[in-house]
C-alpha cells in the first residue's frame, strides 16, 4: 500500500501537492487529517469522487511507502503520525524553512519556493504526465494560496512558471475566484467582527502594529483566513491576532513589505510559517498574558523602521525663487533631477518639478522667475520619520519628492520616489538571516500568578530596561546564530554583575560557549565583521568590532594551575565548572541568550545574595594561590562598589600577601592590573586600602605615604575630575598624574627605580621626573604678584599637563590655582594671527629672527598690546625697524 499524507488544517497547497504526488506515484491513495480549511472542505465535499481520497478509517494496514507533502513536522500529521513508524520508505516534499524537529526521509526534496505544489508540478512537467482541467485548476489553487496569487515576497520565478504551464493544460477558471475567496460562515463572520472591534493599534519603533485579542467559548475554523482579511482591512506594518478558543491559543502574524522577517523576529514564540506570515498554537495559556508578553517583546526587539534620513539624497540641490524657468529647466536636465526645492533667504518656500517647468516653457514664459510656477504647499517630513510614512504620503498625495527639515526648519535632505524604489530593491536583494523555529518557553505566561517579568532567575526585564538598544539587538542576534550553529551561548561575568548593581556597563562582553568557541567566533566575524584574534591553547577568541565593542568568547572549561601564578591548563567542561574558575562570586553569574530561554539567570555560587549583602567573596580557599592578581582585584572591586571583603576571604588575602605570592606574578600582568586602578572612580581609596593591607612595600618600594601624600593625591583626583570635563588635544594620563603625587617626596634615583619596575615608557617616566623636579619652582613663580599673561605662558607652556595638575594639587594659595586655571582655560590657546608665511611676504628672510619676531608678537598679543590683525602687522614692522636701528 502506497499512502500520501499531509498536515492537519490542510490548505489548498496541502491538497494540491497531495493530488500532484498521486499523479507521480500511480496507485497511491491520499488521506487528509482533519480538520481542513473551510474552502478546502468545500472543494473536497463537492469533488471527492474525482480525487484519490480515502477516509482515515479505511486504512487497515501499515503502508509500505509514505509520501509526506507540505510539511516535515511529525507533530503536524496529528493522529496519522503512527503510519510513518513502520513504513519501509518515506518520501518528503516541502518548502518550509528547516527546524529542529524535522523528520527524516529516504528521499527528501525541500526547496525554497513559494508553494510545495510547485515542486511536484515541475516533476509532472518533466515526465510529461497529463492532467485533467480540474487537476490543473486545483494545482493552480495550491500555488496561488501560498503565494498570494504570486504576490508574496516568498514567490519565485519557478512558482510563476508552474502556473504558466498549468494554464496551458487547461483550467476551469471560474473555480479559482470561487474557492480562493470562499464565503465566510456565520461563525467566521462573527469572529471577524470581534477581531475588528478588539483590534488595537500601537506605534512601536515607528511601525504601526495592529494586535487583536479575543476569547471565544467555542472553536471556530478558518482563523488564518480571517487573519488575512484583517490584514487587508487595516493598514499596519505588522498585524497579529491572539485568539483563545476553549483551552487553546492561536497566534498568527503577518507583515507588510519585505523588511521584517517574522520567522527570525518571533522565533522565541515557536512560530512556524514563512518570513511574512507565521503562526503558533499554545495550551493552558491566557490570551491576555500572551498579548502582554508579545507587546513587551516587540518593544524590546522589533527592529526600528528605517528612517527617511538614512535613504535621503544629500546634499539637496536647490534653486532660488528668482532663477528663470529656462535656467531651472537646464539645471535639472544637467543633473538629471525631476524636481527640486525652491529657497528664498535660506527658507524653503516651494518645490518645482519638470512638469511645472514644461508647462511654463510651452506658454512662452521661460524668462519668468520660477517662484511663479512652484508648488507652495509642500509636504515636509523629519529626518527621523519612517520610510513607511513617507511612502504613504507619496501615494496619498501623488507627490514625487518630500523635503526633510530639522526642527528649526533647516533643509537637510530630500526623499524622492527613486530613493524609495532603490530602498525596496535593496531589501529584495538583501540576504536574510533565518533562524530555525524553537519551542518557546511560555512558563511565564501560563499563569496569572507568575508573569515572565517576575519569575525569579530571569533578568530579561532588567536587560530590556538597562541595556542599550543596539546591545540588545546584538545579543539577540548572537543567540540566534548560536541556535543555528548548534552551540549554546551564555553572557557571563561583569556585565551581569553591573546590570544587577545598576552600574555603568563594561565596554567588553564575555561569553561562554558550550561547544567550539573559536569556530563560533569565526561565524560571529562573518556576520558582524570586525577583527578576530583567537588563542587555540585556551579555547578563547576575541572579536573587536568597529563600534569599539569587544566580544570575548571562551569554550566552557575547567582550569588547573600547575603552580601558583602560572598560566592555566585548560580542559572542556560544563557551564557550572567554567563559572567556578572565576575570581569572586559576584562575577560567576551567567545569563542565557538562546532564543528559547533568553534572559534566564544561572547563579550557582550565590552571586546575587552577595551583591545584596555588599559582600566580596572568593569561591575556594586556594583562589589567591591560583592567581595572586586576585588580591589587587579584590581591593579594586571592594572600593568600586562600596562592598566589604568577606572575613574569610580577607583572612586568606592577608595570608597570600604575607606569603609573598605577589612576587610570583609577572611584572607585565601586575602592571596591567595597576593601570586599571587609575581608571576607577576613586583610585585614592584603593591606594589607601593597599596601605591598610601592607601592599605598598611590594607595589611601590620606598613609598611611605603620609598625611601630606594623601592630601596631594586627593587634590590630584579633584583636578583630574575637573580636567575630564574639558576637551584636550591629548588628555591627561591619570596613572602618570597619580604617580607624580605618589613619588613626589622620593629621591630621583628611587623614583627611577620604581618606574623601571612599573615598566613605564621613557616618555611617561620623563613626565613624572619633570613634574617632581619643576613643581617647587612653579609654586613659587605662580605666587608672584602681577604676573603678566605672557610670563605665565612662558613659564608653563613647555611643561607636561600632568606637571601642572600636580602643582595645582599642591597649591595652598588660591592665587596659584587661579593662574593655573587661567592658563589651562584660555591662555594656552591664544596665538597671533600672523604666521611665518606672512613675515616672508613682507620681505623677512627665513632665519633665527623669524622665531624671535613671532615670540615677541605672541607676548604682545597675550598681554593685550595688540588686538587686531592690522595692529599685529604694525607691531612686526615697528619691531623690525627697531632691530635695524639697533634697538632692543
Amino acid at each position: 500500500m502506497h499512502l500520501i499524507i499531509t498536515h492537519e488544517n490542510g490548505d489548498f497547497d496541502a491538497l494540491a501537492s497531495a493530488v500532484a504526488a498521486a499523479k507521480l506515484y500511480p496507485g497511491s491513495v491520499i488521506v487528509m487529517p482533519e480538520p481542513l480549511q473551510p474552502n478546502v472542505r468545500s472543494f473536497v465535499n463537492l469533488y471527492r469522487d474525482l480525487l484519490p481520497l480515502i477516509d482515515p478509517k479505511e486504512i487497515d494496514e501499515i503502508p509500505d511507502a509514505v509520501v509526506v507533502v507540505d510539511t516535515r513536522k511529525n507533530i503536524r500529521l496529528g493522529p496519522l503520525a503512527y503510519l510513518l513508524e513502520q513504513a519501509k520508505h518515506i518520501t518528503i516534499y516541502d518548502h518550509h524553512p528547516p527546524g529542529d524537529d524535522d523528520m527524516d526521509g529516504h528521499l527528501v526534496k525541500v526547496e525554497p519556493v513559494g508553494a510545495t505544489t510547485t515542486l511536484l508540478v515541475e516533476e509532472i512537467r518533466s515526465k510529461d504526465i497529463s492532467l485533467t482541467n480540474l487537476e490543473s485548476t486545483l494545482l493552480v489553487l495550491g500555488i496561488y494560496e501560498d503565494t498570494g496569487c504570486l504576490t508574496y515576497d516568498l514567490t519565485t520565478s519557478r512558482d510563476a512558471a508552474a502556473v504558466a504551464y498549468l494554464w496551458t493544460q487547461g483550467l476551469c477558471t471560474s473555480l479559482i475566484p470561487e474557492y480562493l475567496h470562499s464565503p465566510l460562515t456565520d461563525a467566521q463572520k462573527g469572529l471577524l467582527e470581534k477581531l475588528i472591534k478588539s483590534s488595537e493599534l500601537y506605534e512601536i519603533q515607528q511601525r504601526r502594529v495592529l494586535i487583536s485579542t479575543i476569547v471565544m467559548d467555542e472553536y471556530v475554523k478558518g482563523a488564518s483566513v480571517l487573519m488575512q482579511l484583517l490584514d487587508e482591512i487595516e493598514d499596519a506594518d505588522l498585524t497579529m491576532i491572539i485568539v483563545q478558543m476553549t483551552e487553546s491559543i492561536y497566534l498568527a502574524a503577518r507583515a507588510q513589505g519585505s523588511e521584517l522577517n517574522l520567522l527570525e523576529l518571533l522565533a522565541p514564540f515557536g512560530v512556524k510559517g514563512h518570513a511574512r506570515a507565521v503562526s503558533a498554537n499554545y495550551k493552558a495559556v491566557e490570551a491576555t498574558l500572551v498579548k502582554e508578553q508579545v507587546i513587551s517583546y516587540l518593544n524590546r526587539y522589533l527592529p526600528p523602521a528605517e528612517k527617511a534620513g538614512q535613504v535621503a539624497s544629500k546634499p539637496v540641490f536647490t534653486v532660488t525663487g528668482d532663477v528663470s524657468v529656462t535656467k531651472t529647466a537646464e539645471l535639472l536636465a544637467e543633473h538629471n533631477y525631476r524636481g527640486c526645492p525652491v529657497m528664498e533667504d535660506g527658507n524653503l518656500v516651494g518645490v518645482i518639478s519638470r512638469r511645472d517647468l514644461q508647462k511654463a516653457l510651452h506658454g512662452g514664459l521661460g524668462h519668468a522667475p520660477v517662484k511663479g510656477f512652484m508648488k507652495r504647499k509642500v509636504k515636509l517630513a523629519s529626518p527621523d520619520a519612517s520610510l513607511v510614512v513617507l511612502r504613504r504620503l507619496m501615494v496619498e498625495h501623488n507627490i514625487g519628492r518630500i523635503p526633510l527639515v530639522n526642527g528649526d526648519g533647516t533643509l537637510v535632505g530630500i526623499v524622492t520616489r527613486s530613493d524609495i524604489l532603490r530602498h525596496l530593491d535593496r531589501l529584495d536583494k538583501r540576504g536574510r538571516f533565518v533562524v530555525k523555529p524553537v519551542t518557546p518557553d511560555l512558563s511565564g505566561i501560563a499563569s496569572e500568578d507568575m508573569p515572565l517579568d517576575e519569575i525569579d532567575g530571569n533578568i530579561l526585564p532588567l536587560m530590556s530596561k538597562e541595556l542599550p538598544a543596539e546591545m540588545q539587538k546584538l545579543l539577540l542576534l548572537i543567540g540566534q546564530l548560536a541556535h543555528r550553529c548548534g552551540v549554546r551561548v551564555y553572557l557571563v561575568g561583569g556585565v551581569i554583575r553591573d546590570l544587577l548593581l545598576k552600574w555603568p556597563l563594561p565596554k567588553d562582553l564575555d561569553f561562554v560557549v558550550i561547544g567550539d568557541a573559536i569556530l563560533f567566533a569565526g561565524t560571529l566575524q562573518k556576520t558582524l565583521g570586525g577583527d578576530l584574534k583567537h588563542f587555540e591553547q585556551f579555547g578563547t577568541a576575541s572579536l573587536f568590532l568597529k563600534e569599539g565593542l569587544r566580544l570575548d568568547v571562551v569554550t566552557a572549561r575547567k582550569e588547573f594551575y600547575a603552580s601558583p601564578a602560572a598560566l592555566p591548563q585548560v580542559e572542556s567542561s560544563s557551564l557550572k565548572n567554567d563559572l567556578f574558575r572565576r575570581d569572586f562570586s559576584i562575577n560567576t553569574m551567567a545569563c542565557s541568550i538562546m532564543p528559547e530561554n533568553y534572559g534566564k539567570l544561572y547563579d550557582f555560587y550565590d552571586g546575587q545574595p552577595d551583591i545584596q549583602k555588599k559582600t566580596l567573596r572568593i569561591l575556594y580557599n586556594l583562589s589567591f594561590v591560583d592567581d595572586p592578581l586576585r588580591i589587587l582585584r579584590a581591593i579594586r572591586f571592594e572600593q568600586r562598589y562600596g562592598f566589604e571583603i568577606e572575613p574569610e576571604t580577607l583572612r586568606l588575602l592577608g595570608k597570600a600577601v604575607k606569603g609573598g605570592l605577589l612576587e610570583k606574578l609577572s611584572r607585565q600582568r601586575l602592571n596591567h592590573e595597576l593601570k586599571l586602578i587609575y581608571e576607577e572612580p576613586e583610585p585614592v581609596k584603593i591606594m589607601q586600602r593597599f596601605e591598610d593591607l601592607e601592599l605598598f612595600d611590594f607595589l611601590y618600594p620606598r613609598v611611605q605615604p603620609t598625611g601630606e601624600t594623601w592630601a596631594r593625591l586627593i587634590g590630584i583626583a579633584e583636578i583630574l575630575n575637573w580636567a575630564r570635563q574639558r576637551e584636550w588635544e591629548k588628555p591627561p594620563d591619570s596613572e602618570v598624574a597619580y604617580l607624580c603625587g605618589l613619588m613626589y617626596d622620593l629621591e630621583s634615583e628611587d623614583r627611577s627605580a620604581i618606574m623601571r619596575k612599573l615598566h613605564l615608557s621613557r616618555d611617561r617616566a620623563a613626565v613624572v621626573l619633570a613634574a617632581c623636579r619643576e613643581a617647587p619652582a612653579l609654586l613659587e613663580e605662580l605666587d608672584r604678584e602681577n604676573i603678566s599673561p605672557s610670563a605665565l605662558v612662558n613659564c608653563l607652556e613647555q611643561l607636561p599637563l600632568e606637571a601642572l595638575l600636580l602643582v595645582y594639587a599642591m597649591a595652598e594659595r588660591e592665587k596659584v590655582k587661579e593662574n593655573l586655571k587661567h592658563y589651562l582655560d584660555g591662555l594656552q590657546y591664544i596665538r597671533p594671527r600672523l604666521k611665518g608665511g606672512d613675515l616672508k611676504k613682507i620681505g623677512l628672510e627665513p632665519g633665527p629672527l623669524y622665531r624671535t619676531v613671532l615670540d615677541r608678537l605672541k607676548e604682545a598679543v597675550l598681554d593685550g598690546k595688540v588686538r587686531t590683525p592690522q595692529e599685529e602687522f604694525e607691531f612686526v614692522l615697528e619691531y623690525l625697524e627697531m632691530q635695524k636701528r639697533g634697538g632692543g
